[in-house]
Protein backbone atom coordinates (compact mmCIF):
# COMPACT_ATOMS: atom_id res chain seq x y z
CA UNK A 1 0.00 0.00 0.00
CA UNK A 2 1.23 3.45 -0.94
CA UNK A 3 0.36 6.31 1.41
CA UNK A 4 -0.43 9.89 0.48
CA UNK A 5 -1.65 12.85 2.52
CA UNK A 6 -4.19 15.58 1.96
CA UNK A 7 -3.02 17.33 5.08
CA UNK A 8 -2.68 21.12 4.66
CA UNK A 9 -0.09 22.99 6.68
CA UNK A 10 -1.39 25.66 9.05
CA UNK A 11 1.30 28.22 9.80
CA UNK A 12 1.59 29.14 13.44
CA UNK A 13 1.15 32.96 13.64
CA UNK A 14 3.46 33.45 16.59
CA UNK A 15 3.65 37.21 16.12
CA UNK A 16 -0.14 37.49 16.50
CA UNK A 17 -0.22 35.88 19.91
CA UNK A 18 2.98 37.56 21.07
CA UNK A 19 1.56 40.95 20.08
CA UNK A 20 -1.70 40.28 21.88
CA UNK A 21 -0.12 39.30 25.17
CA UNK A 22 2.41 42.14 24.97
CA UNK A 23 -0.35 44.67 24.42
CA UNK A 24 -2.47 43.06 27.14
CA UNK A 25 0.20 43.30 29.82
CA UNK A 26 2.06 46.46 28.79
CA UNK A 27 -0.47 48.64 26.96
CA UNK A 28 -3.82 47.53 28.28
CA UNK A 29 -6.61 45.01 27.82
CA UNK A 30 -8.91 45.44 24.80
CA UNK A 31 -12.02 46.17 26.87
CA UNK A 32 -13.19 47.81 30.06
CA UNK A 33 -15.25 44.69 30.77
CA UNK A 34 -13.54 41.91 32.68
CA UNK A 35 -15.91 39.35 31.15
CA UNK A 36 -15.07 40.47 27.61
CA UNK A 37 -11.35 40.43 28.35
CA UNK A 38 -11.64 36.94 29.81
CA UNK A 39 -13.44 35.67 26.70
CA UNK A 40 -10.95 37.33 24.36
CA UNK A 41 -7.95 35.93 26.21
CA UNK A 42 -9.52 32.47 26.39
CA UNK A 43 -10.16 32.55 22.65
CA UNK A 44 -6.57 33.63 21.91
CA UNK A 45 -5.08 30.96 24.19
CA UNK A 46 -7.18 28.14 22.76
CA UNK A 47 -6.68 29.08 19.10
CA UNK A 48 -2.91 29.13 19.55
CA UNK A 49 -3.07 25.75 21.29
CA UNK A 50 -5.31 24.25 18.57
CA UNK A 51 -2.95 25.33 15.79
CA UNK A 52 0.08 23.97 17.63
CA UNK A 53 -1.66 20.64 18.33
CA UNK A 54 -2.74 20.33 14.68
CA UNK A 55 0.85 20.87 13.57
CA UNK A 56 2.25 18.31 15.99
CA UNK A 57 -0.43 15.80 15.02
CA UNK A 58 0.41 16.26 11.35
CA UNK A 59 4.15 15.78 11.94
CA UNK A 60 3.61 12.64 14.00
CA UNK A 61 1.22 11.14 11.43
CA UNK A 62 3.72 11.60 8.62
CA UNK A 63 6.49 10.28 10.86
CA UNK A 64 4.57 7.09 11.55
CA UNK A 65 4.15 6.25 7.89
CA UNK A 66 7.71 7.27 7.04
CA UNK A 67 8.96 4.79 9.65
CA UNK A 68 6.17 2.21 9.40
CA UNK A 69 8.63 -0.54 8.51
CA UNK A 70 9.81 -0.39 12.11
CA UNK A 71 6.23 -0.11 13.46
CA UNK A 72 6.88 3.17 15.21
CA UNK A 73 3.47 3.03 16.90
CA UNK A 74 4.25 5.73 19.43
CA UNK A 75 4.22 8.29 16.59
CA UNK A 76 0.69 7.25 15.64
CA UNK A 77 -0.46 7.41 19.24
CA UNK A 78 1.05 10.88 19.62
CA UNK A 79 -0.66 11.96 16.41
CA UNK A 80 -4.06 10.82 17.66
CA UNK A 81 -3.60 12.54 21.02
CA UNK A 82 -2.55 15.81 19.36
CA UNK A 83 -5.53 15.75 17.00
CA UNK A 84 -7.94 14.93 19.83
CA UNK A 85 -6.65 17.90 21.81
CA UNK A 86 -6.84 20.08 18.70
CA UNK A 87 -10.53 19.26 18.22
CA UNK A 88 -11.28 19.91 21.88
CA UNK A 89 -9.47 23.28 21.77
CA UNK A 90 -11.30 24.23 18.57
CA UNK A 91 -14.66 23.46 20.19
CA UNK A 92 -13.81 25.55 23.23
CA UNK A 93 -12.46 28.45 21.16
CA UNK A 94 -15.60 28.51 18.99
CA UNK A 95 -17.75 28.63 22.13
CA UNK A 96 -15.67 31.47 23.57
CA UNK A 97 -15.75 33.44 20.34
CA UNK A 98 -19.51 33.07 19.84
CA UNK A 99 -20.07 34.30 23.39
CA UNK A 100 -17.58 37.14 22.86
CA UNK A 101 -19.12 38.53 19.66
CA UNK A 102 -22.65 38.26 21.10
CA UNK A 103 -21.87 39.52 24.59
CA UNK A 104 -24.92 41.03 26.27
CA UNK A 105 -23.03 44.17 27.27
CA UNK A 106 -22.52 45.05 23.58
CA UNK A 107 -18.98 46.10 24.36
CA UNK A 108 -17.10 47.89 21.56
CA UNK A 109 -14.95 44.82 20.92
CA UNK A 110 -18.05 42.63 20.67
CA UNK A 111 -19.71 45.03 18.23
CA UNK A 112 -16.50 45.18 16.20
CA UNK A 113 -16.33 41.38 15.94
CA UNK A 114 -20.06 40.96 15.28
CA UNK A 115 -19.70 42.95 12.05
CA UNK A 116 -18.20 39.87 10.41
CA UNK A 117 -19.22 36.22 10.71
CA UNK A 118 -16.43 33.79 9.82
CA UNK A 119 -17.32 30.30 8.68
CA UNK A 120 -16.19 28.61 11.88
CA UNK A 121 -18.76 30.47 13.97
CA UNK A 122 -21.72 29.14 11.97
CA UNK A 123 -24.00 26.52 13.51
CA UNK A 124 -23.04 24.02 10.80
CA UNK A 125 -19.34 24.13 11.65
CA UNK A 126 -19.80 24.53 15.40
CA UNK A 127 -22.03 21.44 15.52
CA UNK A 128 -19.58 19.36 13.48
CA UNK A 129 -16.69 20.20 15.78
CA UNK A 130 -18.80 19.77 18.90
CA UNK A 131 -20.11 16.39 17.78
CA UNK A 132 -16.61 15.06 17.21
CA UNK A 133 -15.37 16.52 20.48
CA UNK A 134 -18.29 14.91 22.35
CA UNK A 135 -17.68 11.56 20.62
CA UNK A 136 -14.02 11.65 21.72
CA UNK A 137 -14.95 12.32 25.34
CA UNK A 138 -17.86 9.88 25.49
CA UNK A 139 -15.77 7.11 24.00
CA UNK A 140 -13.11 7.70 26.62
CA UNK A 141 -15.78 7.40 29.30
CA UNK A 142 -16.93 4.08 27.82
CA UNK A 143 -13.35 2.78 27.77
CA UNK A 144 -12.89 3.66 31.44
CA UNK A 145 -16.22 2.07 32.39
CA UNK A 146 -15.52 -1.09 30.38
CA UNK A 147 -18.43 -0.48 28.02
CA UNK A 148 -16.55 -0.82 24.72
CA UNK A 149 -17.98 -3.53 22.44
CA UNK A 150 -15.83 -5.96 20.46
CA UNK A 151 -14.50 -4.33 17.33
CA UNK A 152 -15.47 -0.83 18.44
CA UNK A 153 -12.77 1.82 17.89
CA UNK A 154 -11.33 3.19 21.11
CA UNK A 155 -9.97 6.51 19.82
CA UNK A 156 -10.05 9.04 17.05
CA UNK A 157 -8.21 7.88 13.94
CA UNK A 158 -6.82 9.36 10.72
CA UNK A 159 -8.71 7.97 7.73
CA UNK A 160 -9.21 8.35 4.00
CA UNK A 161 -10.04 6.59 0.74
CA UNK A 162 -8.01 3.66 -0.57
CA UNK A 163 -8.05 3.01 -4.31
CA UNK A 164 -6.28 0.55 -6.65
CA UNK A 165 -2.89 1.68 -7.89
CA UNK A 166 -3.20 2.73 -11.55
CA UNK A 167 -0.09 0.85 -12.74
CA UNK A 168 0.84 -1.74 -10.11
CA UNK A 169 -1.40 -4.84 -9.82
CA UNK A 170 -2.48 -5.87 -6.30
CA UNK A 171 -1.30 -2.53 -4.95
CA UNK A 172 -3.33 0.38 -3.55
CA UNK A 173 -2.99 4.05 -2.71
CA UNK A 174 -4.47 5.29 0.56
CA UNK A 175 -4.88 9.02 1.06
CA UNK A 176 -5.21 10.24 4.63
CA UNK A 177 -7.51 13.25 4.34
CA UNK A 178 -9.70 13.20 7.46
CA UNK A 179 -10.22 12.34 11.10
CA UNK A 180 -12.95 9.87 12.03
CA UNK A 181 -14.57 8.54 15.15
CA UNK A 182 -17.76 6.50 14.98
CA UNK A 183 -20.15 8.20 12.53
CA UNK A 184 -18.33 11.53 12.67
CA UNK A 185 -15.69 12.77 10.24
CA UNK A 186 -13.81 16.04 9.73
CA UNK A 187 -11.55 16.54 6.72
CA UNK A 188 -8.08 17.96 7.28
CA UNK A 189 -8.79 20.57 4.60
CA UNK A 190 -11.79 21.87 6.56
CA UNK A 191 -9.95 21.80 9.87
CA UNK A 192 -7.06 23.73 8.32
CA UNK A 193 -9.43 26.28 6.76
CA UNK A 194 -11.22 26.86 10.07
CA UNK A 195 -7.94 27.19 11.97
CA UNK A 196 -6.75 29.73 9.41
CA UNK A 197 -9.95 31.74 9.90
CA UNK A 198 -9.50 31.53 13.65
CA UNK A 199 -5.97 32.88 13.29
CA UNK A 200 -7.22 35.78 11.14
CA UNK A 201 -9.76 36.70 13.82
CA UNK A 202 -7.07 36.33 16.50
CA UNK A 203 -4.88 38.78 14.59
CA UNK A 204 -7.75 41.29 14.46
CA UNK A 205 -8.24 40.97 18.20
CA UNK A 206 -4.49 41.38 18.76
CA UNK A 207 -4.48 44.59 16.74
CA UNK A 208 -7.74 45.97 18.12
CA UNK A 209 -7.35 49.38 19.71
CA UNK A 210 -10.48 50.90 21.32
CA UNK A 211 -8.92 54.35 20.85
CA UNK A 212 -8.67 54.00 17.07
CA UNK A 213 -11.06 53.19 14.18
CA UNK A 214 -11.03 49.44 13.55
CA UNK A 215 -11.98 47.42 10.49
CA UNK A 216 -13.76 44.11 11.10
CA UNK A 217 -11.72 40.97 10.36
Amino acid sequence: MYVEFDLPIVAEPRATFSNYWSRYFFVGSPSQSQQVNALASTYMRLVEAAIVEYGMGSVALRQFWAESASMHLSAMHRSISHFETCISDMHRSISAYRRLRNHVARDELSVYLAAHKPTFVSDKVAFQVRNMRDAIHHLEEKVIKGEVADGQPIALKPEGPEVPHPTEPNQTIKTFDRLAIGPYELTFSNIAAWLYEMAVVADSIAQYDPRQPNVAP
